[in-house]
Parts: structure tokens; C-alpha cells; sequence
């Protein structure tokens, strides 16, 4: 993928989750959020609810953690050096990128109530704020990678587009789900997803310019 192109998506997204964020901090919850949160509150049943929870379970710290650690130990198996610190750097920076965002904004979520960061039903007594969406921000930055595997080192575009949709669709079905279990706004999840684009892209294009520079270094170096 070109450069521009790469930046055009970052800067794209970036916006985005910029004027989202600042149009929660200015006017609270938005029309939106209020005509969704609606809508949800008078069309979810037992079961609706229940698949849910399920779809929100893949985005969630223990499940990303888990998955996180595995794809870590393939990289460093295969001596994979630039994936495993790309990887690395997206998936943990994206974490901590998510905690600072949420002390910035310090939003309360549907219904006020206040959630504190859970891991293995393990509390850490710090609260997690609703802006922007954790479960949904995560998930979209594991999904985001795959898609980036998926682009590296699938040949064919038979199995390329139904892999890219279902990456696409749980991305999107993750964020659903945390408007169904009352835990986040739309603008929560629409913001999530955005900003992890733009993490993501920086990340890329920041380290495959130090990478591309390190291999030109070499190459003059033992060229001499």
C-alpha cells in the first residue's frame, strides 16, 4: 500500500476520533447515542443478549491477552523480529493508548454507574470510563493486524476477501455488542474503531521507515 495512501487513512481516522471525542466533551451524550440507546433498551431480548455477551467476551482482556501472548511466541519461534515488535508495539501500546484517552475524557457510561479495569475476575480498582469503548478498541487492533497478515501472506484473493469480511464483521460485531449489553455509546465504539486505525497505521509507518532506514545502513555498511 503507498504512503499517501497510509497517511490519508491515519489522518482520516485521527479527525474522526478527534471530532467525536470533542463533540462528547461539549455536548454530552449525543442525539445519537440517546436515539440508540433507545432503540437497544426496546428491541433486546434474553437471547439477543445472551449472543451478545458471547461476541463481547472475544474483545475482551483476558481473551485478548491470551491470543496476544500466542502470536508473540510465533514471531519469536520464527525469529520474526519485525512482526513481533510491530505487533507487540500495536497491541500493548494500544492498551495503554486506550487507559490514557479514558483518563482524558473521563466519561460516565449509560446509566452512570462506574466499571472498574477487570482481568480474570481480578480487580485493580481503577476505574474504566466509557470514552472511548476498551472492548471495542482492542478487538479492532487484534482484527486490524490480521487483516494486515492477511494482505502480507495470503496469495489468492478467494480466500483474501472472505477473511478480510470476517475480520470487517467482527470488528463491527464487537462494537455491537457493547451497545446491547448497555456497557457503551455509539459514539463510544465509533470513536474506538477509529482512533485503533490510526494507532495502528502510525505504528506501521513510524516502524517500517526505521526498519527500511536500519536495512539501508547495512547494505552501505558491508557494501564498504
Amino acid at each position: 500500500m503507498k504512503n499517501y495512501t497510509l497517511y490519508s487513512i491515519m489522518f482520516i481516522s485521527f479527525v474522526l476520533f478527534l471530532l467525536t471525542a470533542f463533540t462528547t466533551q461539549i455536548y454530552g451524550k449525543l442525539k445519537i447515542d440517546e436515539i440508540i440507546i433507545q432503540w437497544v433498551n426496546e428491541n433486546t431480548s434474553s437471547l439477543i443478549k445472551q449472543m451478545m455477551e458471547m461476541l463481547s467476551i472475544i474483545g475482551s482482556s483476558e481473551v485478548i491477552l491470551i491470543v496476544t501472548g500466542l502470536i508473540a511466541v510465533i514471531f519469536l519461534v520464527k525469529k520474526d523480529w519485525f512482526h513481533l515488535i510491530f505487533f507487540l508495539i500495536v497491541s500493548v501500546g494500544g492498551v495503554f493508548l486506550n487507559f490514557i484517552l479514558k483518563i482524558i475524557f473521563q466519561r460516565e457510561r449509560p446509566g452512570g454507574e462506574v466499571s472498574h479495569i477487570d482481568v480474570f475476575h481480578v480487580s485493580l480498582e481503577i476505574p474504566s470510563f466509557s470514552f472511548p469503548s476498551g472492548h471495542t478498541m482492542r478487538a479492532a487492533i487484534l482484527f486490524l493486524f490480521f487483516i494486515y497478515l492477511i494482505t502480507r501472506f495470503v496469495a489468492h484473493n478467494r480466500y483474501k476477501i472472505p477473511l478480510f469480511i470476517l475480520c470487517g464483521l467482527s470488528i463491527v460485531g464487537i462494537a455491537v455488542s457493547r451497545l446491547f449489553l448497555d456497557a457503551h455509546f455509539l459514539s463510544d465504539t465509533f470513536a474506538a474503531i477509529n482512533i485503533s486505525i490510526a494507532w495502528f497505521t502510525c505504528s506501521y509507518i513510524v516502524l517500517r521507515r526505521y526498519d527500511d532506514s536500519q536495512n539501508r545502513l547495512r547494505q552501505v555498511t558491508f557494501g564498504k
